[in-house]
């Protein structure tokens, strides 16, 4: 799947339309409104992002809201920790490159947060680098 962040997509308005009046569809139509039925269709998502603060940018994280409908309103229980309960049965495979400068605790956090977010969404594996610069980060992307 190639899906950009640029140019911006809306944030996501916290409305739960994509669970109650459209589930798995995005209510805001736009380009991301599909993510939750891109997620699905995927094998592997490679996400090359900055590193802002031991996470996403701004953008990427809006993406990733915005396909919040892949997973349901319910909760379940991995590890001793509460998820979202899954949508559908499938998963698929995650690299994340980020580029930029960061600390190491910056690093660790990413690691922690990424991991997280792979057991939200139900990744089967998941691989997080990082990278000096975007150039750098693409080219490991590919």
């Amino acid at each position: 799947m190639l899906f950009s962040a640029t140019p911006e997509v809306r944030m996501c308005i916290g409305c739960f339309g994509c669970w109650l009046k459209t589930p798995g569809t995005c209510v805001l139509r736009d380009r991301c409104q599909q993510m939750p039925r891109l997620l699905r269709e995927s094998d592997t998502v490679v996400v090359v992002s900055p590193l802002v603060y031991g996470g996403y940018s701004r953008s990427v994280k809006a993406v990733f809201d915005r396909s919040i409908g892949y997973l349901l309103p319910y909760f379940r229980m991995v590890d001793g920790r509460m998820h979202h309960a899954m949508r559908y049965d499938h998963a698929y495979r995650q690299e994340v490159h980020f580029y930029g400068p960061g600390t190491q605790a910056e690093h660790d956090l990413a690691h922690r947060f990424i991991r997280a977010n792979a057991v939200n969404f139900n990744v089967s594996e998941v691989d997080v680098r990082f990278h000096e610069n975007v150039e750098q980060a693409k080219e490991a992307a590919l």
